[in-house]
């Protein structure tokens, strides 16, 4: 059938606060579960970064299955909405023992970190690849779908604003024994109950509120699907999926990205605690948050920016700033010449790099999930078969272990460098100069290799809307 040009407001801000909870759970992960388990708990950094990659590959598996499960489910709810309600409640309480480990010691605690990774990896799937599928089913409109994600960035930022509003305003804060607030075990158990409370309550009013738009959407072009048949679908999906060729530059190109990006984010605690040294409750919250106005601004201007350029420029140009508003500040510093710790100067001039990095890293990430969306259609015209979901559960598995392999990087190179462990480590300038290494150069290597493959993109709007008017004869 066809659908609706324009999508109206209220289903964009119902469908957009789902990545709300996704956003709000996400931050809380990224942020701090390395840091808990290797900082505070005292576990080896290549340890948890090996839990991390295995968790991954368990991802590896679910991924491509819940894709594929819910492209060819067959209900009468539909084929997106039982995954959808499955994933909320039971996420949310995966997420309250992830960071609420019932033993001790390296071995049990090492057990619980890769247990309750996959399991709360595997729950939150449930949610996450039926909801990408559905916003890619709203419409097949070129710019209106860049409006549909760009509502969906903007919740995902709030939710991770807010939480991190809440870890360095409430949670993180100093106290007598605890100078920084972020090596205090105490405080990790009470903030886990918040986000998954947070996942609960905004994932399921999502559902709820554009659930009735997505009968409206459903073609009915789904095959007979049995479990029995599950792993030839799978592989033959996802072989069809890796055969387009813009498919396959985007999933690469944002491998070599999220590697970039998680070893970044895995030691954004490190980098503000260590490198940076901050400490004070108000420079750690200014710090902490100046990302995001930078990617509110960004994702309202990601429509602008797409409806005047390619999409693939945006993606390529945005990446390109984003490493240098990384990189150069810490390579400024490690040279001696950037403020020194502790100054307001360096504390203003962190604020301007974070801002600017939100501005300038979100138009590529809407423009990225609008293009998957336009690869659907074009994998449509080859083969007849709408198959969101397995594209988006390739992409995000791919955003997912990608940043599992940047977490695994990030934490054999502490461990190569000799990184104390322990909230109450003594850490050494030489321990913060080799961290600067991991924080600067490295994390550019694999950002600009992502940008390359991004430039060999090649689906433009003049091929989308000859690919959309074949598509419209072809269904009469």
């Amino acid at each position: 059938m066809n659908l609706p040009e324009k999508v109206p407001f209220s289903v964009k801000a119902y469908y957009g606060l789902g990545q709300f909870s996704v956003g709000s759970f996400g931050i809380m992960s990224r942020l701090c579960l390395f840091f808990f388990y290797s900082q505070v708990l005292g576990i080896s950094p290549a340890l948890v970064g090996f839990a991390t990659a295995v968790a991954t590959v368990f991802d590896a598996i679910t991924d491509p299955i819940i894709g594929s499960i819910s492209d060819n489910f067959k209900s009468k709810y539909g084929r997106r909405l039982p995954f959808l309600f499955a994933g909320t409640l039971p996420t949310s309480i995966s997420i309250f023992l992830l960071f609420n480990p019932l033993v001790t010691g390296d071995a049990a605690l090492f057990y619980w970190l890769v247990f309750f990774s996959c399991l709360t990896n595997f729950l939150s799937t449930l949610f996450v690849i039926p909801y990408f599928a559905v916003g890619a089913e709203i419409t097949e409109n070129y710019d209106e779908r860049a409006s549909v994600v760009a509502f969906r960035n903007f919740f995902y930022f709030f939710g991770q604003a807010f939480v991190m509003y809440l870890a360095y305003g409430y949670f993180f804060l100093p106290s007598e024994e605890f100078t920084n607030g972020q090596l205090n075990p105490a405080v990790y158990g009470p903030f886990s109950v918040v986000v998954a409370m947070l996942f609960l309550v905004t994932s399921v009013i999502s559902i709820f509120g554009f659930k009735n738009h997505i009968p409206n959407n459903y073609r009915g072009n789904m095959e007979s699907f049995s479990f029995s048949k599950i792993f030839l679908t799978i592989f033959r999906d996802i072989f069809e999926a890796l055969s387009n060729y813009s498919f396959r530059m985007l999933f690469f190109g944002n491998v070599f990205l999220t590697i970039s990006a998680g070893i970044s984010f895995t030691l954004e605690l490190y980098a503000l605690t260590f490198f940076w040294g901050l400490s004070g409750e108000l420079s750690l919250l200014l710090v902490g948050l100046a990302f995001y106005p930078g990617a509110f601004l960004g994702v309202f201007l990601s429509n602008y920016l797409i409806q005047a350029f390619e999409k693939r420029n945006v993606m390529v140009w945005g990446i390109i700033l984003w490493i240098l508003f990384i990189v150069v500040p810490i390579i400024l510093s490690m040279n001696g010449l950037f403020p020194a710790s502790g100054t307001a100067t360096l504390i203003v001039l962190l604020i301007i790099s974070k801002i600017i990095q939100g501005l300038v890293i979100i138009p590529p990430d809407v423009a990225f999930n609008a293009a998957m969306a336009d690869t659907a259609d074009q994998q449509e015209l080859v083969n007849s078969k709408r198959q969101e979901g397995i594209f988006f559960a390739s992409a995000y598995f791919s955003i997912k272990a990608s940043y599992g392999i940047g977490a695994a990087i990030a934490g054999v190179a502490l461990t190569l460098i000799g990184w104390p462990t322990g909230s109450e480590a003594e850490i050494t300038d030489l321990n913060i100069y080799n961290l600067g290494i991991i924080l600067g150069p490295v994390v550019a290597v694999f950002g600009l290799i992502g940008g390359f493959i991004y430039s060999k993109y090649d689906l433009t709007r003049e091929k989308h809307e000859q690919i959309r008017s074949q598509l419209k004869e072809k269904r009469g």
